[in-house]
């Protein structure tokens, strides 16, 4: 036996020294094989690319470094573009082009950031969004219509909202005065004004008095939250004017007839109307966001089935449905036998019309400008690289607004584009058989084959095509949309011939309206037939089983690497490796290996055990509240707030992709009130979740919302526990919940409560009374979650006296009734944290828990952003995420 381990150690250890050899070898074997697979043929001089290249990188640069706050560095990039141009001109003199490229791509990266810097650090001193805050204040401004009113999307009927939302719309207005109080003040800058009803009636250049209550954007107060604070610096639009109804909007001074944005508003609204006319109910939203780009009207979950898919690019007016029109307008010119010339002048009219139409957002500017130079070089007779118009494209966008180059819709447009003008230059020559007896029989086929064979090649052609944007584009969107659909490889496919048809026959159907009812409904009848079948299409397949999956997204810098090695793979390897599946594959399997490396190193790196991390989302008047253990484990305490299921969504989703979390092993939810529950509807389609914890007071509720929420449960099969004050469970290992309430003796007083007055449903006190308080153990550390407990109840618990704790979750929502001096002497927490809305009372009620509990840090999450807690055994970390990162509180 001795001899046999020695043996085997032996072979272990040169195994071992072997396998240290090949690992050793391995960069050194990788390096050889890239020197030896370079392109030996010079790349292509693109000086426009290179220029396009620059431009964006010093927008971002200008974005990314951060000036001393009050101060700007756009001043500081000008003059480092002029300094580096002055180099330029010195060099192209006495050493040459060559030399001079450097600080000619230098000087172009300076304007970009200085120009960055301008557009989204500068604003005039009297600009309105200096005079609001970010809580509303009665406000009557004045000032001229930029953008027409756009209706809003209206969220469907949902059991899980507190109140029936109504129609509103949306316009933007340059300000001209303000009045705040009984004094006008002269002002600048531009503000969305929000009319809730029925939109007035406004034309773009209207002048127009709004009376209103005005406040600034909302900055994201959670990670991985859309940060609408920032889309206002971007859009330069700093200020909101919430309207009661559209008596509040009075015009002062209309605009004339002959002004173009009022014609093209008009013709807006009238194409919407006759889609409305001659298309059914139910299609047409759909019809108006395909051929007008007006989504408002489409139900939220149709708009997610389209994401779910891959296909929502068809919800957005971009090259597909531009290039179309651009395509079918010339062909049928030509054969209308128009001259070629004109052909090309009609196509660029009438693709500029519909740019202004669609209102010119940045994935259709980039694809007119696109057909503007195709016609251009048409009609001069010139043939330009597609790359080199789409280098054009992106200049003009970054300097009509440079912020879009953070913009996701933006970078999918351009990267998709460039994509398939790839993938159309690897394909040009591969149709036709290169040899002279193959081509013999290729046209000795008969015309019936031939027919089939091309049709199937245009098939191929597609996939082809679709494959390859799926796999530049998904890193970018599951990193910014957290969806992978991997069901959008066919569907793209299938819904591509419909979306060509539903388009002819819409824009016919909106063409024949002012000339024939009965030929306009005919077209319209084929539209909605067309639309169907892409409804059909895209519900069946959002529900194909693993057809698409949520995930937490990929790390930026694995994202932006992927890009950089594909732009390295394009620069470094030569035409005919490129067009090898295998060079490709290889590539995006080393990318991804390097990620799985990595992200293994981080977390061998990490000495010891993680810490309990706790996450108190921001969600208004709500709760919250996101434990991953030591184990990786992840416990979700409550997910809902007050009226708005879809904000609570986002924020709780935001925190748990932001915490690398896909699976919900354990959810709690304390009682039956739909501000603590009602993000959990949503939160089920995109995240597992493996078992929930729920008072037996919820299973009784004949609250429509708690009705629903179970049939969910039941749906999915996810198991339902009930649990009272005694019982505990594990969520890992190292970490416990022991239920402190309700007793049994306090839901049995609440349920006698409720039915003793006569209510059909249990009223909110009686849900208070049996809401879950538990206390999260692990690694000598405890969180105290107290849910909405108050009254009898909560002075039952503290009189009851509970164990100290760490960290105190302020019982409902921190207010007067939680009674912060009782819990925080029975309790001692080192920290006080409060889910919910600033209210008048919150001074107040810090100041009694500071009191109460001598040296706890005290915090809340209303206004000023999510917070999260690391608590171990060598102490207590708190930091809060404020200005688009997490800052550790003091």
């Amino acid at each position: 036996a001795v001899d046999f381990l020695g043996d085997s150690s032996a072979v272990a250890v040169e195994w071992g020294r072997r396998a240290g050899r090949g690992l050793a070898a391995g960069p050194l074997i990788l390096v050889a094989w890239l020197r030896a697979a370079r392109r030996t043929d010079p790349l292509p001089p693109r000086p426009v690319v290179v220029a396009a290249a620059c431009l964006a990188a010093g927008c971002v640069v200008g974005r990314l470094v951060e000036p001393v706050e009050g101060s700007s560095l756009a001043g500081a990039w000008w003059i480092a573009a002029v300094a580096a141009l002055g180099i330029w001109l010195w060099l192209a003199r006495w050493r040459g082009p060559r030399a001079a490229a450097w600080p000619l791509a230098g000087a172009i990266c300076c304007c970009g950031a200085a120009w960055s810097e301008a557009q989204f650090d500068l604003f005039r001193r009297d600009d309105l969004g200096w005079y609001l805050a970010d809580s509303p204040a009665p406000v009557a401004v004045m000032g001229t219509v930029e953008e027409s009113f756009r209706r809003l999307p209206v969220p469907t009927g949902d059991p899980h909202r507190a109140a029936a939302i109504g129609p509103s719309s949306e316009c933007v207005v340059r300000v001209e005065s303000f009045r705040a109080g009984s004094r006008w003040r002269t002002v600048s800058g531009r503000a969305a004004v929000i009319v809730d009803g029925e939109p007035p009636r406004v034309r773009v250049g209207d002048r127009i008095r709004v009376l209103g209550r005005g406040l600034r954007p909302a900055a994201a107060l959670n990670p991985g939250e859309f940060d609408f604070r920032m889309r206002a610096r971007a859009h330069r639009c700093l200020s909101i004017v919430r309207v009661a109804s559209a008596r509040c909007v009075r015009v002062m001074r209309a605009t004339g007839w002959l002004q173009v944005a009022r014609f093209v508003d008009e013709l807006r609204e009238r194409g919407v109307a006759v889609l409305e006319t001659h298309i059914s109910p139910a299609r047409a939203p759909l019809a108006a966001a395909l051929l007008l780009g007006s989504r408002e009207s489409l139900p939220r979950e149709e708009a997610d089935d389209f994401l779910a898919t891959g296909t929502v690019h068809i919800l957005s007016i971009s090259g597909l449905h531009v290039g179309l029109l651009s395509l079918a307008l010339f062909k049928l010119l030509r054969v209308a036998m128009l001259p070629r010339g004109w052909s090309l002048v009609a196509v660029a009219v009438v693709t500029g019309a519909y740019m202004l139409l669609v209102r010119a957002e940045t994935p259709v500017l980039r694809a007119t400008l696109l057909v503007w130079l195709s016609c251009l070089a048409a009609a001069v007779g010139r043939r330009s690289p597609a790359i080199n118009a789409l280098a054009v494209a992106a200049i003009v966008v970054l300097a009509w607004r440079p912020a879009e180059v953070f913009s996701a819709g933006a970078q999918l447009s351009f990267l998709s584009t460039g994509v398939l003008v790839g993938i159309a230059a690897a394909l040009s020559g591969s149709r036709q058989p290169e040899d002279p007896i193959d081509r013999l029989i290729e046209r000795s086929r008969s015309p019936t084959e031939r027919f089939l064979r091309r049709c199937a090649w245009q098939v191929w052609v597609a996939f082809v095509t679709g494959a390859a944007v799926w796999a530049a584009t998904t890193p970018l969107v599951a990193a910014k949309f957290h969806v992978v659909s991997s069901v959008g490889l066919l569907v793209n496919v299938l819904v591509a011939p419909l979306v060509a048809l539903a388009m002819a026959w819409g824009f016919l159907c909106l063409l024949a309206a002012s000339v024939s009812t009965t030929l306009a409904a005919g077209c319209g009848a084929a539209c909605d037939g067309m639309l169907h079948g892409i409804a059909t299409v895209v519900y069946w397949a959002a529900r194909v089983p693993a057809g698409h999956t949520w995930v937490a997204g990929p790390p930026d810098w694995w994202v932006a690497g992927w890009y950089a090695v594909l732009a390295a793979t394009l620069s470094w390897f030569p035409a005919g490796m490129l067009r090898r599946p295998q060079t490709w594959a290889a590539v995006a399997g080393g990318w991804i290996g390097v990620g799985i490396v990595a992200g293994a190193a981080v977390g061998s790196m990490a000495a010891g055990d993680p810490p309990l991390r706790g996450v108190v989302a921001a969600v208004g008047h709500g709760c919250g509240i996101v434990l991953r253990t030591t184990e990786g484990r992840c416990l979700v305490f409550d997910a809902g707030r007050l009226g708005a299921p879809a904000a609570a969504r986002r924020s709780m989703a935001a925190v748990l992709w932001s915490e690398g979390i896909t699976r919900i092993d354990t959810l709690v939810i304390s009682h039956a009130d739909t501000d603590h529950f009602n993000a959990v509807p949503e939160l089920l389609e995109r995240f597992a979740v493996a078992a929930v914890v729920v008072p037996a007071a919820l299973l009784t509720s004949e609250s429509p919302a708690v009705r629903d929420l179970l049939e969910r449960f039941r749906e999915r099969g996810i198991p339902l526990q009930t649990v009272k004050a005694g019982d505990s469970f594990a969520v890992d290992r190292q970490c416990r919940v022991r239920v402190l309430h309700p007793t049994r003796a306090a839901a049995d007083q609440a349920g006698t409560g409720s039915a003793a007055v006569g209510l059909r449903f249990p009223s909110r006190e009686a849900d208070n009374q049996t809401s879950l308080v538990m206390a999260v153990e692990t690694a000598g550390r405890r969180w105290l979650l107290t849910g909405d407990i108050e009254g009898e109840a909560l002075a039952g618990f503290i009189a009851a006296d509970p164990d100290s704790c760490d960290v105190l979750v302020a019982p409902h929502h921190g207010s007067r009734t939680s009674l912060p001096a009782g819990i925080a002497v029975a309790t001692k927490p080192k920290v006080v944290l409060v889910s919910g809305g600033r209210n008048p009372s919150w001074p107040e009620v810090r100041a009694a828990y500071a009191a109460a509990a001598e040296g706890a840090a005290v915090l809340n999450t209303g206004g000023t952003g999510a917070i999260a807690v690391d608590a171990d055994a060598s102490g207590i970390a708190i930091s809060r995420f404020y200005a688009g990162r997490w800052r550790p509180v003091e």
